[in-house]
């Protein structure tokens, strides 16, 4: 009698072997050092976090952020571009370009300092203690956070330069980080009042209700785009109105034209920017009917 063939008797060592070999290909292609980004808006200020993950096999025992290079190696240094050239820590000194140690959090012994390359800009270098101190081992995953005043893209989506503990060649890996925010803030407007009347071309003070949330951030950047209307305004329709800026209360004039069926329409625009520079826009209106029939 044949014996009835069981598939799977073939088919589950194939399959794993083919697993393997998709691991060990996707092992290969990994970077050995990968260092994600955000950015929170945080007192005023923009903190943004690096989160470095060692992937190879060599303690990694510096990293550079800003910092664009071209060549590093026993017998080249080529360090062709700083990033971080208008945008320093907070307290940080220009002169001496020390960091305030407030503005800076990383592990327990690591340090930072601000290095200038000449007349190629300014980067920042975090720098392990050394043994027994924590260097940042295969597999491990180490956050480091800076406090700048304002957005800047060399700490988010800039270059960085890992350096190896055992001084063989190559000293160090260098890669583009990653953001690791990439979603606009959730924004609404509510107005009030959304209606004036009557149309006595008098000035009503109107006030923005604003809800936001942002994955990432606690404290989105909230800013007044622009005021604008489906009819011609004169220069004084608009009062008190700060654009750019987080401004929630400003004045309309209670007015539309008299052949103007839908009657004024106001249109209130605000944008929400997170701390990694994503942006949602939102609108709301206040109408000046033209009359109060249905």
């Amino acid at each position: 009698m044949k014996q009835k063939l069981n598939h799977s008797n073939f088919l589950l060592p194939l399959f794993v072997a083919l697993l393997m070999v998709a691991n060990h290909a996707a092992q290969a292609q990994q970077a050995p050092v990968v260092v994600k980004t955000y950015g929170q808006h945080i007192g005023g200020n923009i903190v943004y976090h690096h989160e470095v993950t060692n992937n190879g096999n060599r303690d990694v025992v510096d990293i550079a952020i800003g910092l664009d290079t071209d060549n590093v190696g026993p017998n080249t240094s080529t360090r062709s571009k700083g990033e971080l050239n208008f945008v320093m820590p907070v307290g940080s000194g220009m002169t001496k370009l020390k960091i305030n140690p407030a503005s800076i959090s990383g592990p327990t012994g690591w340090s930072a300092e601000i290095i200038q390359i000449q007349d190629s800009g300014r980067f920042m270098q975090w720098r392990s203690p050394g043994y027994p101190q924590p260097d940042i081992q295969t597999g491990q995953t180490f956050r480091f956070s800076v406090t700048v005043p304002k957005y800047a893209l060399g700490y988010l989506t800039g270059h960085f330069s890992a350096g190896f503990a055992d001084g063989n060649d190559p000293w160090y890996y260098n890669g583009a980080m990653e953001k690791l925010d990439t979603t606009p803030p959730t924004l609404s407007i509510t107005l009030s009042p959304a209606t004036l009347w009557p149309p006595n071309n008098k000035q009503a003070p109107v006030t923005a209700a604003i809800t936001v949330k942002d994955d990432y951030d606690p404290e989105p950047e909230i800013k007044l785009e622009s005021i604008t209307a489906n009819e011609l305004l004169d220069a004084n329709d608009i009062q008190g109105a700060q654009l750019g800026t987080d401004d929630r209360s400003f004045s309309l004039a209670a007015k539309r034209a008299g052949n103007n069926l839908a009657g004024r329409i106001y249109t209130v625009t605000y944008s929400a920017t997170d701390g990694s520079g994503n942006k949602s826009i939102a609108s709301a209106t206040v109408t000046v009917p033209h009359d109060q029939g249905k």
